[in-house]
């Protein structure tokens, strides 16, 4: 029988976050997920292996006091928090363009800089109980979920874009700085995702046919989850999915950037008139 492991999500109340969670949870993982939501977090404590815990990572102090109580070692962390305002429909307000930085990019960068600095740790810790047995190292992950508007770069392209690109950039730095310890490292960059917050953003249901005509490859959360973890299974270092928009992303990054630009605002114009 495999021996549990711990796992660590943060942005698991709800979304992706949470069909991971419940997804390891049922595999018999002790998991930990941190939302900002105080009802989600208490509804996400009468689930069996699951604690949850609530705090705002955009604040430095909750996010700092955060991570001292998260003293337990784990196996594996994910990042799975992420926020998204319909920029291109109006300009951004002063607080909207700071969530969308500090959700997206700096409590991500902080957290994984913590993290990261933790697995060393256990690494080198167990390298040296190796010498005196010889049960094999628990191994460790840290993965980051992005999204395909992070693998284009154009001029014009949205601040969520800029910041998901740079969260891909930043966990593809980890992998090869980590990779001498023997520490995994994984960025996630999905296409549309059936969630609740994805049906909100389109009056209730994503799956709607503006929304679907505008998502043509909208996959649901299960199949998400099963990405995900083949991704970690077989570490793989940049997962794009579905197959379908993995290919139309690697014809159009082919492009000369001047040209990309001006496809993508066309396809940008052609979706906001609907």
């Amino acid at each position: 029988m495999n021996t549990p492991q711990t796992i660590i999500i943060f942005g698991g109340t709800s979304g992706i976050g949470l069909a991971l969670a419940k997804w390891h949870a049922r595999q018999g993982n002790l998991v930990t997920v941190i939302g900002s939501n105080p009802h989600k977090v208490q509804a996400i404590l009468e689930l069996d292996n699951i604690t949850a815990i609530c705090c705002d990572v955009r604040c430095r102090t909750q996010r700092d006091e955060l991570l001292k109580r998260l003293d337990t070692p784990f196996s594996q962390l994910i990042y799975s928090i992420g926020k998204y305002y319909p920029e291109r429909k109006q300009a951004l307000s002063a607080d909207e363009s700071h969530d969308m930085l500090m959700l997206n990019l700096q409590a991500f960068q902080a957290v994984f800089a913590w993290a990261s600095e933790r697995l060393i740790h256990k690494k080198q810790a167990q390298e040296k109980q190796t010498i005196h047995r010889t049960t094999p190292a628990t191994p460790t992950s840290l993965v980051a979920i992005s999204s395909v508007a992070g693998l284009f770069d154009f001029q014009g392209a949205s601040l969520y874009a800029h910041c998901k690109r740079a969260m891909i950039q930043d966990t593809l730095a980890y992998r090869m700085a980590l990779a001498p310890f023997g520490i995994q490292v994984i960025a996630i960059a999905c296409g549309y995702v059936d969630t609740a917050t994805l049906s909100q953003l389109h009056g209730g249901r994503a799956d709607k046919p503006c929304g679907r005509a505008d998502k043509p490859f909208l996959i649901s959360e299960q199949e998400t989850v099963h990405q995900i973890i083949h991704a970690i299974h077989n570490d793989i270092a940049l997962h794009v999915f579905p197959k379908s928009m993995k290919a139309i992303v690697k014809l159009l990054t082919a492009l000369p950037r001047p040209l990309l630009a001006k496809v993508m605002q066309l396809q940008y114009h052609h979706q906001d008139r609907k």
